[in-house]
This record gives structure tokens, sequence and C-alpha cells, in this order.
């Protein structure tokens, strides 16, 4: 449960680097004004998020070289854009009333470079010590794993959702390129009504009634991250091999 929480909020927190400043280029300034300083917060709290999931799951991240940050090219990359972000939002929060729509599409750039790294990041942890994925259904899964956080971070941006619906469907279709083993033990756990009651919010949310979109995305998100919870845990689990029988020696004669 911990960890699905702490992937929703990672989802929501890390997605909306890209999707807040990308729908604030087409608003006015004083319509921006309610979005621009949750950008930090947001951007620390994910980050927070993401050092509790690493302690939850540090054998997953030992095996993948992701702790400590400098083991590996994807945590020193991590480790340089994760501060280069935050003084984005800074500047932000400070001079937003200046700020024309192509810088807004800049930060939002920059936010989706780092959202890309940070879903990797993700993946592999949730890969851990488990089955591996191919290359190429690695690389899909990161891709459809980032649509799923830019749909789920429309719950907290202004406008009708443009991307949450992509989302419901990117989710199902992660499902299935999970590595057979971890899929089916997925499916033996039931998480498949989690998934697919996860995919009906996402999907639906666009059509329903504006007071009633941003709790569908929630929902779906909170949904989305135990569903993803559940894979990590499991995937260590599939990952781990049991000792061997302790044999007794023969006795004496």
């Amino acid at each position: 449960m911990t960890g699905g929480l702490l992937l929703a909020w990672l989802l929501l927190s890390w997605g909306a680097q890209a999707a807040v400043p990308w729908r604030l280029a087409a608003l006015d300034p004083e319509r921006r004004r309610p979005w621009v300083p949750a950008l930090l917060p947001l951007l620390v709290t994910g980050a927070l998020a993401a050092v509790a999931l690493v302690q939850l799951h540090p054998d997953a991240a030992l095996a993948q070289g992701l702790y400590p940050l400098g083991a590996s090219g994807l945590g020193r990359g991590l480790a340089v854009l994760l501060p280069a972000l935050a003084l984005t939002d800074i500047l932000i929060a400070i001079g937003w009333r200046r700020m024309e729509a192509a810088g807004w599409k800049i930060a939002a750039g920059f936010g989706l470079a780092f959202l890309l790294i940070a879903t990797w990041a993700a993946e592999l942890m949730r890969t851990g010590e488990g089955p591996a994925s191919a290359p190429l259904a690695f690389i899909l899964l990161v891709l459809l794993r980032m649509l799923l956080a830019l749909g789920a971070a429309e719950a907290l941006t202004p406008g009708r959702p443009l991307l949450a619906a992509a989302a419901g469907l990117a989710l199902p279709l992660y499902a299935l390129l999970l590595p057979a083993p971890l899929a089916h033990a997925l499916g033996a756990h039931g998480q498949w009504l989690t998934l697919a009651a996860a995919s009906l919010l996402l999907l639906g949310a666009r059509w329903l009634p504006p007071a009633l979109r941003r709790p569908a995305l929630l929902g779906g998100t909170l949904l989305a991250g135990l569903y993803l919870g559940q894979a990590t845990r499991l995937s260590q689990g599939l990952g781990q091999s049991p000792f061997p029988p302790m044999v007794s020696p023969p006795p004496n004669q």
C-alpha cells in the first residue's frame, strides 16, 4: 500500500512539471496565478517520495544502480536534472508575470526531459531483481508510464483533460507488455480489478461534469499507483531465489 501511494504521488508531482507549464502557456497572466506556486513544492515532495520508495525497495535500487545516484549514468543524470529543474521552478515563481508563451513551453520541455529520465529510473525500480523486459518492451513500458504521468497530472492543471483518455489506454497496454511471470502474478493477486478501475476513471474523466473531473483523475491516479506498487513488490519477490536447504552431515560411522 505504501509503495502504491508513493508511486501515485510521483505520477502527479513529476508529471506536473511538464503538464502545468504547457497548459499555463495558453492562459492570460491572471489565470496563471493560482497554479504557479505549486510547481516547486510538487517537485520537492516528489523527490521525497522517490527517496522513500528507494528506502522501501533498497535491494531493487542497488541492483539497478540507482543508489547511490553516482553509481550509474542515469543516477548522475537525475542528480543534475533535479536541482536544475528546481532552479527553473524558482525562476518561474519569481518571474511568471513577465514570461511569454514560448518561455512556458521551454519550461514544459525541460520538465518533460526530467520526467523521461525519472520514469526510466522508476521502471528500473519496478524491475529490480525480478524478470527483465526485452529492450524494445522496456522502452515502450517507459513511454507508457510517462504518458500515464502526464494524464494523471491533468488533475493539477486548469481546463478540460486532454491526455487523461490516452493515459487510460496506456495503463492496460503497460500491463500487457510486462514480463509474463509478473503479469501472471499480478493476475493471481486480483490486480486486474485495480487496473480496470484505474483505466475507466482516467478514460472517462474528460467527459464527466467539471466538478467530477478532478476527483476522477485523482482516483484513477491512486489506483494506477497501487497497481504499479504491486507490480514493483511482486517483481522483487519473483527475483528472490530461495536459500538451498541445509543438509545435515552424515552420522559418524
